[in-house]
């Protein structure tokens, strides 16, 4: 009630600018499975918000009747189904390979309101989207490994949210530079001194290289990303 309660204006701002919006009733379901968890620092589930919103945008600006989108760092699969429902919004067939080292279908305590029930999966703690969940393969292990096994030309749009050390975050960024095209996305988490400033290095080094454009958003205190 305290997340739900509490004001971004600079993110309803930028969401707006861009002409699409994520229903926040469906956003507070899914993050109350999701994304609310015990932890110390406030919950903050307004990356959903901005996931939504810049694939929408993304997707009107190109001319692709199928996209591929890459996600690494799954943990629940609040993310992935953010842009599953851009995707579902918009008409469009896309593909959302989704990467973490935790198991989709094992019983397991995950840190949220379905514990007071017992363990679940993944899959069991995702089973009301299950529209959502047709455009996406969950994929297990570590992220390096299945990268090197993934047979895509192009990947239209990317989250990374994995590990955050420096050398993870580029490896990764090199892995998808060189299957995108002009025009396309990369997302990274997190980019926030105090708490990963391996990802902030990283994101000094892409901006370095020039290949890229790089936006960085303040979504509040404890979160930022680029």
């Amino acid at each position: 009630n305290e997340s739900i309660q509490k004001q971004y204006p600079h993110v309803e701002r930028f969401c707006n600018e861009l002409g699409f919006k994520i229903d926040k009733n469906y956003l507070h379901e899914l993050a109350l499975i999701t994304q609310v968890v015990i932890k110390k620092s406030e919950i903050n589930f307004q990356h959903g918000n901005i996931l939504y919103s810049v694939l929408r945008s993304y997707i009107q600006s190109v001319d692709e009747d199928n996209l591929n989108i890459l996600e690494t760092g799954t943990a629940k699969g609040f993310s992935s189904i953010c842009m599953s429902k851009a995707l579902l919004d918009s008409g469009v067939n896309g593909n959302i390979l989704s990467i973490d080292f935790m198991p989709h279908e094992k019983n397991i305590y995950w840190n949220c309101i379905l514990d007071f029930n017992g363990k679940n999966s993944r899959k069991s703690l995702l089973e009301p989207w299950t529209q959502e969940l047709k455009n996406i393969q969950f994929l297990e292990g570590k992220t390096r490994k299945i990268l090197r096994n993934i047979k895509l030309e192009r990947i239209n749009f990317a989250f990374l949210d994995a590990a955050h050390t420096k050398r993870d975050v580029l490896y990764e960024y090199n892995y998808l530079e060189s299957k995108q095209q002009r025009g396309d996305v990369i997302i990274f988490d997190d980019v926030t001194e105090d708490l990963f400033p391996g990802v902030v290095k990283a994101i000094d080094s892409i901006k370095s290289f020039g290949k890229y454009s790089v936006e960085l958003f303040e979504i509040s205190k404890y979160r930022r990303i680029a």
